[in-house]
């Protein structure tokens, strides 16, 4: 069996999840089984996949976890290494200059000599000493000097040591395997056709992955550059760096069934053949196992019987009560099986204290290596010297993915034998499964980015592909990413709506540029290189346009005025009419034409009221019936609205007139709102 190496090639994240691709080539010639090992433990085994390019065949897929064998020794980081090599240094050169301060110190100038020379002129004596102190002077203010650039050495590896460790903790869950910790392996069986290399692929899905788009629109005139960005997290316990990044609106998990289509045939008439579905398992599978229970009659499987314990007189006595029965003293035998082949119950869980005698004759019978026939049955809890009995551990919950690869055929003595049961799961699966749903849930609540979303319509799923290798760390932060940028076109216009606000706004109208569609984010929008503002972006399908509002803007003036007076009408002047004349005013300051949509609204008659008539008078220039988009999220059917859409001309005015009257009957009066603006 051989190990090999694997780096990871593309990524596509998911709104809740990710699945990796990695590869590897393995020379020729092959070996009969390799092992990709040095996964992390988030990776879900039933849903690896394999690809091989080259002469070879997949035999068998089976994962596992192990301590690898190459694990680095070294339970730090290379970076946080090197910082800690730097302090030790520095703290050795400090003692070293320290050490040679002290034997300094301690020597002294003057020494007797030991020769028989006549001593030498005194003034030689003096010259030499003072040549003496002023090496040793020389020697000790170097010294002193290498003493503080060494503590101040040491001073820097220190706050560098400081500052790599908490880097290296803020990295993320992405290191060498410890010696003691554990990682996944995917372990294939080969069947080689060809002595040559070939290329294996190895893809699996984890949990702890998310992502939420956000956009970049830059505006030039007519022109416009459409970015799509997005933040990604994960903590799959390996970082991602230079992989293909592919951001996905599909849900892995989510169930579709495909529809069935029935066919349709020209001629005479057939039977309808009967469709596939769920079919029953097949029955008479005991019948298979009759040879076994006639060789091992010992070993048969035992037939499910429920026991309670009744405290009677003098004696306990056995019988066989519904399921779910409650003695005296308060102890409670659920309906289960008793395996021969075991000296203990199964899933046996008493209620309450037994009454002591009860509990004398449980230690007996248990003591004696097993119930005979017709006796109570001692519990699997174990009884506690102060004569109580320890509660049933919590049950597991039951896994929601349907995990085919861990089934296993039950032996022939279990009650559940000739059907598919899931393997028996060590404490340490149970554990790896603790760590993973942990950073999932971590994961699916971690707070999105300001505007960001990640609900969106499933009516076609679209994968986005980045441009270029990204790098995202698995430290369960948010990372954002330049995925792709499109050029556009863009139009931008003035909407106002004097009658209510006398602001102007601009609104850019952007057509989708991408081969998908837009996601609800937000978008920070520049005109020529200066940041205006950061609006949402709804759902839009490839070849629709989004329009972003840009806000006010105060190179545009605009302002509306009102006249209004009454006039007697009919032959009798018993009727009364209202006119009314309305003057817009639009003033564009800035040093562009500028298109604008002024909107306006007049009163409407309620059907079947013939006693009010509404007329429009003269209207400059014309106008259009305007009726808002029925399906915009927040907006409500308007009757009786109208809009002009004219140009104004860099540092132009114009003026829009409207008049309309409203005639009514003497005897009516206008009750509330505004009589100006009936």
């Amino acid at each position: 069996m051989g190990s090999v190496e694997s780096k990871i090639a593309e990524v596509t994240v998911y709104a809740s999840g990710a699945r990796i691709r990695r590869v590897a080539t393995v020379a020729g010639p092959l070996p009969t089984s390799v092992r990709f090992v040095g996964l992390p433990l988030s990776v879900i085994d039933d849903t690896v996949s394999v690809e091989v390019e080259g002469h070879a065949t997949v035999i068998a897929v089976r994962t596992g976890s192990e301590v690898p064998e190459t694990a680095d020794a070294a339970e730090d980081s290379p970076e946080l290494r090197a910082a800690g090599r730097r302090v030790t240094l520095a703290e050795t050169e400090v003692e070293r200059i320290s050490l040679a301060l002290a034997r300094l110190a301690e020597t002294s100038i003057i020494a007797p000599d030991p020769s028989e020379a006549p001593p030498a002129a005194w003034h030689q004596v003096i010259a030499a000493r003072r040549m003496l102190v002023a090496v040793r002077a020389e020697r000790e203010l170097a010294l002193r000097e290498g003493a503080a650039a060494a503590r101040r050495e040491v001073e820097e590896a220190r706050r560098e040591l400081e500052i790599t460790a908490d880097r290296d903790r803020r990295t993320g869950t992405a290191r060498a395997a410890k010696l003691h910790e554990l990682r996944k392996y995917v372990e294939l069986e080969l069947a080689s056709q060809s002595a040559g290399d070939v290329t294996i692929y190895v893809e699996y899905q984890v949990a702890a992955a998310r992502w939420a788009p956000s956009y970049v629109a830059r505006l030039d005139g007519d022109q416009a550059r459409f970015e799509l960005r997005a933040v990604v997290a994960q903590d799959s316990g390996e970082d991602w760096s230079e992989v293909a990044l592919r951001l996905s609106t599909a849900e892995p998990e989510r169930f579709t069934q495909l529809p069935e289509l029935v066919p349709q045939k020209i001629g005479r008439r057939q039977a309808e053949t009967a469709r596939r579905g769920f079919r029953a398992p097949p029955t008479g599978t005991d019948e298979l196992y009759a040879d076994y229970d006639r060789g091992f009659p010992k070993r048969a499987r035992s037939k499910p019987f429920a026991a309670t314990a009744v405290l009677d007189d003098s004696t306990f006595e056995g019988r066989v009560p519904e399921a779910g029965a409650q003695a005296e003293g308060g102890l409670r035998f659920e309906q289960q099986n008793w395996d021969e082949d075991s000296s203990e119950a199964r899933a046996f869980e008493p209620v309450g204290t037994p009454p002591p005698q009860m509990m004398q004759m449980i230690a007996k019978k248990s003591r004696a290596g097993g119930p005979p026939p017709g006796a109570p049955i001692a519990t699997r809890s174990a009884l506690t010297r102060a004569g109580t009995i320890q509660p049933a551990p919590a049950p597991q919950a039951p896994t929601p993915r349907l995990d085919y690869g861990s089934l296993r055929m039950a032996s022939a003595g279990s009650p559940e034998r000739g059907r598919l049961v899931p393997a028996p799961r060590s404490p340490q699966d149970a554990e790896i499964t603790s760590r993973v749903a942990r950073a999932s849930a971590a994961m699916a609540e971690l707070v999105l980015p300001r505007g960001c979303a990640t609900e969106w319509l499933h009516t076609y799923d679209y994968a986005f592909a980045a441009e270029g290798k990204v790098d995202v760390r698995a430290d369960g932060a948010w990372h954002s990413i330049a995925v792709t940028a499109r050029a556009s076109k863009a139009k931008l216009h003035h909407v106002a709506v004097p009658r209510e606000q006398p602001d102007v706004f601009r609104v850019a109208t952007i057509g989708n540029p991408l081969e998908g569609p837009l996601l609800p984010g937000p978008i920070d929008v520049y005109d020529r290189g200066q940041f205006l503002v950061t609006s949402e972006v709804d759902y839009t399908p490839p070849g629709a346009a989004v329009e972003i509002g840009l806000g006010v803007d105060a190179s545009v003036k605009i302002a509306r005025n009102a006249e209004f007076h009454e006039e007697a009408t009919g032959m009798l002047r018993g009727g009364l009419k209202l006119v009314h004349a309305i003057t817009i005013a639009i003033e564009n300051l800035s040093a562009r034409a500028i298109d604008i949509e002024v909107r306006e609204r007049i009163p409407v008659t309620r059907e079947g009221d013939d006693e009010i008539e509404v007329t429009l008078g003269k209207i400059d220039p014309a106008w259009e019936r305007w009726t808002p988009d029925a399906t915009a999220p927040r907006d409500e059917r308007l009757r009786g609205a109208y809009r002009w859409s004219t140009s104004v001309p860099a540092a132009a005015k114009q003026l829009l007139r409207a008049g309309y009257e409203v005639k009514i009957a003497g005897k009516l009066e206008l009750v509330g709102g505004n009589r100006r603006e009936s």
